[in-house]
């Protein structure tokens, strides 16, 4: 680099005339332009559009809508700051319900006090989030610093919320079904997430619509709740949807890498199609282990089983049979599946194919979605709708009505207050 090169032959007169390594290494060093070659960029922490909030469903069942516009750190501040009061009451239940981490002979013990259980669980996602910080992407590095800025929420507290994930994995099932398996010939995904209820994340469920401005990413919604930015549900607007579950404990399990709901977010904002989002994944330095379901509005869906270590993707119609470990699986035309009760749901969808729409989604779910069923989402990414149900209390969210949202005015309410919120300066937020 000309710039480098000039400023050592400098350092390097530096030297001569004044015979001390030390001299010209602190000349080289701590010359301004050297320092700014080895120092980070600044992170931008401009705000210039509002976002915007609503709300689909009805008083018993409703979910609020975020549209957030700009930069990660924009877009983590104006959700902060749009729904300060509910993400600090997120975060409230969400330190209860970690308490959940502690052994229960320890929970139940006479001899530490609440105040120490906290201390306890504090320390241990401090430091499981310090093995995972090194490795998230820095949009969500910034996303996350944005909304500690709108909420006024520490960051160290927001960072504890969003390691939570990957230290309490669980099992969880979905489905993508298309062409011969469906009754329409639609692409349809289901998304079971059976944990989190004792977080009562259900409380405060959340669709945002991020329309980023920087980086090439694509526009996306995630499915989850009020101060959470990370990704267990969502769908691009190139029509790459997403499911998961937990797979086991495999030896090797390790929170050095990635946070599986920030790789997720990765693949929503820059995967065009399927074998996009698999090949980020497969790139991705993994943690625990999971299994992946990738819907694409136009091409094959995509399972991956995968750990730490390993990563194995396939594609519907690429075989009679699956086998991962000691198991197999039978595979269906245009169908990929897997779930908790992988017998019954391998039944159940065998007995489905040609007939999959949303209502036999929706009986599917009643039937596989276990006791701990916080949310339930389905997806018709050749319509651009999704169908989202939260538990409410002890009813499992399978069993709970659903709120139809649709993506195509999503999309176009995203660019409508894009272009009609921004403001050169951060100002006071509105809600409709």
């Amino acid at each position: 680099m000309l710039t480098f090169r000039n400023t050592c032959l400098c350092a390097m007169c530096g030297l001569l005339a004044l015979g001390c390594g030390t001299v010209a290494n602190t000349l080289v060093m701590k010359n301004p332009k050297v320092e700014k070659i080895l120092s980070d960029p600044p992170m931008d922490r401009t705000v210039t559009h509002t976002g915007h909030v609503e709300y689909v469903g009805d008083d018993d069942n409703r979910i609020t809508v975020l549209y957030v516009t700009g930069t990660p750190y924009e877009m983590g501040y104006e959700h902060g700051l749009l729904l300060a009061a509910q993400v600090r009451e997120t975060i409230k239940d969400v330190q209860v319900g970690a308490d959940k981490l502690l052994p229960k002979i320890l929970r139940d013990s006479k001899m530490i006090s609440v105040r120490d259980e906290e201390q306890i669980v504090n320390e241990f996602l401090d430091r499981a989030w310090k093995m995972m910080a090194r490795y998230a992407p820095k949009e969500d590095l910034e996303e996350m610093e944005g909304l500690a800025a709108g909420s006024g929420i520490p960051l160290d507290v927001i960072h504890r919320m969003h390691a939570l994930p990957d230290v309490g994995e669980t099992s969880c099932s979905g489905l993508v079904a298309k062409g011969s398996a469906t009754q329409d010939g639609h692409v349809y995904q289901l998304r079971i997430l059976d944990y989190g209820a004792n977080f009562n994340l259900q409380r405060r469920p959340l669709i945002t619509v991020y329309r980023p401005t920087t980086g090439n990413a694509n526009a996306y919604v995630t499915i989850g709740w009020i101060g959470f930015v990370g990704a267990v549900s969502g769908v691009s607007e190139k029509g790459v949807a997403l499911s998961e579950m937990g797979y086991g404990n495999p030896p090797g399990e390790t929170l050095a890498g990635t946070p599986m709901p920030f790789m997720l977010k990765n693949v929503l904002r820059y995967a065009d199609t399927a074998e996009d989002g698999a090949a980020i994944i497969r790139a991705t330095r993994r943690t625990n282990s999971y299994v992946y379901f990738l819907g694409d509005r136009h091409n094959d869906p995509i399972g991956m089983v995968t750990s730490a270590q390993r990563c194995l993707a396939y594609h519907a119609n690429e075989s009679e049979e699956l086998k991962v470990d000691n198991q197999t699986m039978p595979q269906f035309r245009d169908i990929v599946y897997g779930g908790h009760y992988e017998d019954k749901q391998e039944k159940l969808v065998r007995e489905m194919q040609g007939k999959i729409d949303v209502s036999a989604i929706q009986d599917l779910a009643r039937q596989i979605a276990m006791k701990s069923n916080l949310q339930t989402v389905i997806y018709d990414l050749t319509a651009d709708k999704i169908w989202v149900a939260n538990r409410k209390d002890n009813v499992r969210a399978a069993d709970r009505p659903y709120v139809e949202f649709s993506l195509v005015d999503g999309w176009g309410k995203a660019e409508a207050f894009a272009a009609t919120n921004a403001v050169p300066a951060p100002v006071a937020l509105s809600k409709r």
